[in-house]
C-alpha cells in the first residue's frame, strides 16, 4: 500500500481552528489550493450546509508523478481509456475505504460521477496538458450545523490521500488491467471501421453476453447467460489489434429481420446491438458489439410533443387536420409519433433505424390483405413502414434492423432474416423468402407518391429559454427521464440511448448554446449542432460551460435533436 500524502501543516492548522464553529466557517476553504505533493488540491466550491451537495473538490498530479506510461496516452483513444479506467479507479478506492462517515446530512461522503458499462467522454477526468485532473466531491462534517473539525481532519489527513494515490498513482495499480482498457477501447474503434469498409451495420462477436443482470441494471448477467454464436453458415471474421481473429455475426446494410418465438432472445439482441453505438469497458459482455454510431432506436410514444414536421410520407389526410407536411401537437398516438419519430432521426443523420415490435405502433408498421380488404385505403390515412422501408434505404441510404414475431409481410423487403431460438441466431433467410414465394399475402402496396425530401428545421430561439425567477440559467435533471431548463421541463423517457444523467445534463448546454447560434444567423437546428459538436472536439467541454461541475458527460447529436424535438411549446 502506497505511503498517504501530507496534509500541509497550515491547512491542518485551520482545519481544527474552526472546530465546533458554524458551518459557514468552512467556507474559508473555498477556491484556497494546497500543495500535497504530488497532488495539488483545490476547493472549488464549498458547501453552505452539511444538507446541500457536498463540497467540489480538484485535484491533479503530473503524469510524470504520475507514474503512468507515456504509451497509454499517446493517442487521443488512449486518453479517452485512461480518464474513463482513473474514475473507476477512484469508486473502486473509495468502496475498499475503511471509513463509516458520521454527523449530519452528507457528512463525510466521498464521490464523484458514477460512470456506467460504457466509456465516454465525462468530464470527471481529464488527462490533458501533461497532468491528470479528478473532479469529486466530498461532504465536510458536520454536527446539526457545527463544525466537526476532527472528523474533518481525519479526512484530510489520511482518507482522501489514500484514495488519490489508489486511484490516480500508477504504482497503485495493475497495469495490465489499464492495458486492457485502451486495448479494448482500440480494438471498438476498429470493429467501427470494420463496419465502414465492409458495408455493415452492426457485429456481433462469438462470446459476448448480451443479457444483462436484471431490468433496472445494465450489468452484464452473471448466472446462467448464454454466450453468443454466430451461425456456421453465416459469420464473419475480423482481425482486432489487439484480440486478433475474431468470428462473429456481421448485419448487413438494407433491411434485416430478427425473427423467432417469445423469450427467445429477440429483444436481447437488438437492446445489445443499440447499446453499442458506444464502447463498453473489459468484462461487460459487450465490448466486442460495434453498430454504426449514427443508429437510432425508433418507438411509438403516445403523447409526445411534436412541431412542424412533414409526415406525409406515412400520414395523410387526418381527419381535422388541414396538412400533415407541417404537422404539431402536444400529443400524438402511437402511430403518428412513430413517425415523427423516424422523420427526426432521418433528420438526425441516422444510417441505421432499429426497431422492435413489442414498442412500435401494430397499425404503423402492417396493413395485412384481410384488413386492406375490409378498410379501404382511402378512408386510411396512414401508410405503412412496410411500404416504405424499401426506399428508405434506397433514397437515403438508411438501413433497418426490425425485431418482427408477428407479422411474415416483411420477408419480401428483408435482405436478412435472422431467426433467434434458445438466444442462439439461426440464419434462416433462404426458408423465409421461400415461405413468401410458396405463400403470397395478396396485400397491395399503398404507396400513392415518392417519399418527401428532407427539409432542415429550425426551433423558435425563443423556446429555449433558460431563464428562471433571478437566475439567468437553470439547467437540471431527473436521471436519464427529464431535462429542465429554465421553467420547461422535456420528457426523455423514450429516449432509451441515453445512458447516462450527465449526457442529459450536457444536452442542456449545448442547447443553451445552440440558441446563441440560432440568434446570431439563419441556421437550422442540426448546422447549429454541427457547428457546435466540431468545437468540442477541438476544445472539450470547457467553452460550453461557465465551470466544471464533474459531472458532464458527452452526448451524440441524435440524443441532443431528440430533445430539442421534444420540446412542449406553450
Amino acid at each position: 500500500m502506497p505511503a498517504s500524502a501530507k496534509i500541509p501543516n497550515e491547512l491542518s492548522q485551520r482545519i481544527q481552528s474552526v472546530d465546533g464553529r458554524g458551518y459557514k466557517a468552512y467556507k474559508f476553504l473555498e477556491e484556497t489550493v494546497w500543495d500535497y505533493s504530488p497532488f495539488e488540491l483545490k476547493f472549488e466550491h464549498v458547501q453552505g450546509d452539511p444538507f446541500a451537495w457536498p463540497t467540489r473538490l480538484a485535484v491533479t498530479v503530473s503524469l510524470k508523478d504520475s507514474g503512468l506510461p507515456p504509451d497509454c496516452h499517446d493517442t487521443p483513444l488512449k486518453r479517452l481509456a485512461l480518464e474513463d479506467f482513473l474514475l473507476r479507479a477512484f469508486h473502486t478506492a473509495v468502496g475498499r475505504m475503511n471509513f463509516k462517515p458520521s454527523g449530519s446530512g452528507k457528512s463525510g461522503v466521498i464521490t464523484a460521477l458514477t460512470p456506467g458499462q460504457k466509456i465516454l467522454k465525462r468530464s470527471a477526468v481529464a488527462v490533458a496538458d501533461g497532468q491528470v485532473e479528478l473532479i469529486h466531491f466530498v461532504g465536510l462534517p458536520a454536527d446539526g450545523r457545527k463544525v466537526l473539525g476532527r472528523q474533518c481532519l481525519q479526512l484530510f489527513a489520511e482518507h482522501l490521500p489514500r484514495i488519490w494515490h489508489e486511484s490516480l498513482l500508477a504504482e497503485s495499480f495493475n497495469l495490465n488491467d489499464l492495458n486492457r482498457h485502451w486495448q479494448t477501447l482500440e480494438d471498438y474503434a476498429a470493429l467501427q471501421d470494420h463496419l465502414r469498409s465492409h458495408q455493415w451495420t452492426a457485429f456481433v462477436a462469438d462470446g459476448s453476453i448480451l443479457p444483462r443482470r436484471s431490468g433496472i441494471s445494465d450489468q452484464p448477467m452473471k448466472k446462467h447467460a448464454i454466450a453468443f454464436r454466430a451461425p456456421e453458415d453465416y459469420c464473419a471474421t475480423v482481425d482486432l489489434p489487439h484480440r486478433g481473429s475474431v468470428r462473429g455475426l456481421a448485419l448487413p446494410q438494407g433491411i434485416t429481420l430478427v425473427v423467432g418465438g417469445g423469450f427467445h432472445g429477440k429483444s436481447t439482441l437488438l437492446k445489445a446491438i443499440q447499446s453499442a453505438v458506444d464502447p463498453h469497458i473489459p468484462g461487460d459482455g459487450r465490448e466486442t458489439i460495434a453498430t454504426l454510431n449514427s443508429a437510432v432506436k425508433i418507438r411509438a410514444e403516445d403523447g409526445r410533443a411534436v412541431r412542424e414536421v412533414d409526415i406525409s410520407a406515412f400520414m395523410d389526410a387526418l381527419p381535422g387536420i388541414a396538412s400533415t407536411r407541417n404537422f404539431s401537437t402536444l400529443s400524438a398516438s402511437g402511430s403518428t409519433s412513430q413517425a415523427v419519430n423516424i422523420i427526426e432521426a432521418l433528420e438526425a443523420g441516422t444510417e441505421l433505424l432499429l426497431m422492435d415490435e413489442d414498442t412500435c405502433a401494430s397499425n404503423f408498421m402492417i396493413r395485412d390483405s384481410r384488413m386492406q380488404a375490409l378498410v379501404q385505403s382511402d378512408h386510411e390515412p396512414i401508410t405503412p413502414l412496410l411500404d416504405r422501408i424499401q426506399e428508405i434505404y434506397e433514397k437515403f441510404g438508411v438501413s433497418s434492423l426490425l425485431v418482427m414475431g408477428g407479422s411474415g409481410d416483411y420477408f419480401e423487403p428483408a435482405r436478412e432474416v435472422i431467426a433467434m431460438h434458445e438466444f442462439q441466431p439461426q440464419w434462416v433467410t433462404a426458408k423465409a423468402k421461400s415461405i413468401a414465394a410458396a405463400q403470397p399475402t395478396g396485400r397491395q402496396q399503398e404507396i400513392r407518391f415518392g417519399f418527401p425530401a428532407l427539409q432542415p428545421r429550425r426551433i423558435d430561439p425563443r423556446a429555449l429559454s433558460f431563464r428562471r425567477n433571478r437566475k439567468d440559467c437553470v439547467i437540471q435533471t431527473r436521471g436519464v427521464d427529464a431535462l429542465i431548463f429554465g421553467t420547461t421541463e422535456v420528457n426523455t423517457r423514450a429516449i432509451e440511448q441515453l445512458a447516462e444523467a450527465g449526457q442529459l445534463e450536457m444536452i442542456g448546454w449545448i442547447l443553451k448554446r445552440l440558441k446563441m447560434e440560432l440568434e446570431a444567423g439563419a441556421v437550422s437546428n442540426l448546422a447549429g449542432l454541427k457547428i457546435i459538436f466540431a468545437e468540442m472536439k477541438q476544445t472539450g467541454f470547457g467553452p460550453l460551460v461557465p465551470y466544471n461541475n464533474g459531472l458532464l458527460t458527452l452526448p451524440r447529436q441524435q440524443e441532443v435533436l431528440a430533445v430539442l424535438n421534444r420540446i412542449r411549446y406553450s
